[in-house]
């Protein structure tokens, strides 16, 4: 693993928060929606934001 800076960390969790936030935000509006089409659209996104967070995990690894 790379030494990261105090300002790198900073950085990765800011970005770790901000996709947790959104993760949360777009499941709870998968969950209220009623249209079919609007809830996947909504549990996609929502997926797609779980894989940012988990690639950002992986880069701090490296």
């Amino acid at each position: 693993m790379q030494n990261i800076t105090e300002k790198e960390l900073e950085g990765y969790s800011q970005l770790l928060g901000n996709e947790q936030n959104a993760i949360q935000k777009f499941k709870s509006y998968a969950e209220s929606c009623e249209e079919p089409a609007l809830k996947k659209m909504c549990e996609d996104i929502a997926q797609r934001h779980t894989q940012h967070y988990k690639t950002i995990l992986n880069e701090m690894k490296k």
